[in-house]
């Protein structure tokens, strides 16, 4: 894989590491990217009140947790069609099946699917995925069976027969957490995975790098995040960006473009 610049952020600084591959050697359990759809946005959208009239590129992913003891997907993933057909601009990448390939599995072969939340470029695809069971906060789903009307049609249920609902933090498998970070939804939650290079937090709410590393103006005012441009509490997500910053010794923004073609993350 050519040598790929990847921004992890920590929590004083962003560290561009280079050739990002070559860490799997050290590494027991990391997140794999899978890029699938690429849309285009008002930068606003992401950064609240911030960047107005600029255009930005962000990433519809799944990510593999590799090196766990089941095959872990966070996220389900959602088609360009779909986002395109109610007015998000968007391209297809690439597919669950194409990515999954490249890490020798087939959407069949995968445990878990954690879902960060239900909004469909999250959790359009979960019928991809036959023999997974599903870990969704239980305020996630109460709230998407009746949301409230600025988010109508935004949200999918999985399958009821296999879900594994939780209720606030809870560990998941040996060395895998969900952080309940509501904000974005009610029912958000991020993963942590422990790895040699510390605790690595994959940020349930919608976020670019801007949202978990400030510029430093911002800074300098004593903003420590940019709470989503999207959102049912704009207080409670930035509450719950800072304390992510907090648990995690690395955070990984989950709709940055810059993970595209990292092979895994730390």
């Amino acid at each position: 894989m050519p040598a790929a610049h990847l921004w992890i952020v920590t929590r004083l600084t962003v560290i561009r590491l280079l050739g990002v591959s070559n860490l799997r050697e050290v590494n027991k359990m990391h997140f794999r990217p899978m890029l699938l759809v690429e849309e285009t946005n008002d930068k606003s959208m992401m950064t609240y009140l911030t960047d107005v009239g600029t255009p930005i590129s962000i990433g519809v992913y799944s990510w593999l947790i590799e090196g766990a003891s089941q095959n872990v997907l966070v996220d389900a993933g959602c088609p360009a069609d779909f986002l395109n057909s109610i007015g998000f601009p968007a391209k297809q990448i690439s597919t669950q099946e194409a990515e999954l390939e490249k890490a020798g599995l087939t959407v069949d072969d995968i445990d878990l699917v954690i879902l960060t939340h239900l909004h469909v470029d999250h959790a359009k695809d979960v019928d991809k995925f036959k023999n997974a069971t599903f870990v969704v906060q239980k305020s996630e789903l109460d709230f998407a069976a009746n949301p409230h009307p600025i988010q109508a049609g935004w949200f999918v249920q999985p399958p009821e027969d296999r879900l594994r609902i939780v209720d606030g933090d809870e560990e998941i498998l040996d060395g895998i957490r969900v952080l309940h970070t509501p904000g974005h939804t009610p029912g958000v939650q991020s993963v942590l995975i422990e790895t040699d290079q510390g605790t690595v937090c994959l940020c349930g709410q919608c976020t670019i790098l801007d949202n978990v590393d400030p510029p430093q103006a911002l800074k300098d005012m004593g903003v420590l995040a940019i709470t989503p441009g999207i959102h049912t509490n704009a207080m409670q997500a930035y509450d719950s960006l800072t304390r992510i910053q907090e648990a995690a010794d690395h955070v990984v923004a989950l709709h940055d473009m810059s993970y595209r073609s990292v092979e895994s993350i730390p």
